[in-house]
């Protein structure tokens, strides 16, 4: 049988168990008898422990050993082993802590210098609504590489977010200094611009990034505007029609000044009509963004002639009897005459059909007049002499010195 505290085998004889000091408890084979005898058992082991406390008792009085004096003495030591343990745990403690903060300083110093995951940390900030601390992780991250596409724009699209265009300017032209192509940080520099309504600086950034990305600016392109003339030289009046390709608004000047400050609003087509001018047309498209197109210049002279002198039939002459005189007018234009050799105008007589010689000695003038252009020809001048045959003759002689006059003009 075992004992049914530590399981050893017991002996039949064994009251106590030899190995764990308890009371045998025989289970096996249960009976009645055994249970009185185990009673017993238990008196006998009841009277020793009392005897035995007893002689503890008459040992102490006689001057003997203290056993309670020695359990202190356990104690103390004990004491003092816990002491050593405690400072040793404490000790450990410590070195783990140290150990433990030399770790986090290396991890921190690990994590401030790597980029990505300076970039992660700034990517989570995002994600949180938390622009500011974003920020210091991106300038860190843009610290420890300076030519990082990615961090920079993503810096300068939070400081667009906090409203300091300035930073967010300067790194979108860093960028796009080091990738012309960068489609990205192009159109955040024009939307920054669109916000300053800068569209000079726009059209300043379209000069300089690549061709292949000209369609971002094509909101703030204007073609120049196309003239009905090719400038030069002309002997006649001119109209000049100008036109948009793109529909656009277009403002003109017609003395070289600037069409941009200075342009009147072009609404139908322009007459160059003033003689001997000369007109320099500048003229620029405006679309809807307000962006002007290039400046197109042209000139333009015009120098037209004056109409031919009209020819008269017959030219001059001594008539005895009635005559008409006939007169061939330029095209386009109309003839005006006298009959006493003064310079005719608009105002004098006009020719509309042959006009008959009156009697005398007679100055014929005639100019062919243009009233499009105001000029006229220069004069003709003519002596008709008609006198009837009743005429006196000293009246004759003045028409001679009339004639004299006119060769002096003619002269």
């Amino acid at each position: 049988m075992k004992c049914i505290y530590c399981g050893k085998e017991l002996q039949p004889d064994n009251v106590y168990c030899p190995h764990c000091g308890k009371a045998a408890q025989i289970v096996p084979d249960y009976s009645m008898y055994d249970d009185d005898y185990l009673k017993e058992v238990l008196t006998e082991e009841n009277i020793f422990q009392r005897t035995t406390t007893a002689k503890r008792k008459t040992s102490t009085a006689m001057g003997t050993p203290n056993p309670v004096a020695d359990i202190s003495e356990r104690r103390k030591q004990q004491k003092k082993l816990q002491i050593k343990i405690i400072a040793g745990v404490a000790a450990t403690i410590v070195v783990l802590i140290f150990a433990i903060m030399v770790f986090c300083a290396a991890i921190r110093s690990n994590h401030n210098n790597s980029y990505d995951y300076q970039v992660k940390q700034a990517e989570k900030a995002l994600l949180d609504g938390n622009l500011e601390q974003a920020a210091v992780y991106y300038e860190r991250a843009v610290e420890l590489d300076p030519g990082s596409i990615d961090a920079r724009l993503a810096l300068a699209d939070i400081c667009v977010k906090q409203a300091d265009y300035d930073s967010a300017e300067t790194l979108y032209k860093a960028v796009i200094a080091d990738d012309r192509k960068n489609r990205a940080a192009i159109k955040s520099l024009i939307s920054l611009y669109e916000k300053e309504e800068n569209t000079d600086a726009i059209m300043a950034l379209s000069k300089i990034v690549d061709e292949s990305l000209q369609d971002l600016f094509k909101a703030y392109q204007t073609d120049e505007p196309v003239f009905s003339l090719e400038e030069g030289s002309f002997d006649s009046p001119q109209t000049l029609q100008i036109r948009s390709p793109e529909g656009d608004s277009i403002y003109y000047t017609m003395d070289g000044s600037d069409p941009i400050a200075r342009g009147a609003l072009y609404q139908g087509s322009i007459e160059l009509s003033e003689n001997n001018r000369s007109y320099t047309i500048k003229a620029v498209c405006r679309n809807e963004k307000n962006v002007n197109s290039e400046v197109v210049s042209k000139n333009y002279t015009i120098k037209i002639p004056a109409p031919d002198m009209p020819s008269v039939s017959p030219d001059g002459g001594d008539f005895g009897a009635p005559t008409n005189v006939t007169i061939r007018v330029p095209d386009g234009c109309s003839a005006y005459y006298t009959w006493d050799g003064s310079v005719p105008h608009a105002g004098s007589s006009r020719y509309t059909g042959p006009i008959e010689v009156p009697e005398g000695n007679n100055i014929l003038s005639v100019i062919a007049y243009d009233s499009s252009t105001g000029l006229s020809s220069q004069v003709y001048r003519g002596n008709f002499i008609y006198y009837t045959q009743d005429h006196p003759q000293d009246n004759i002689d003045d028409g001679n010195a009339q004639e004299d006059s006119l060769s002096e003009d003619a002269e």
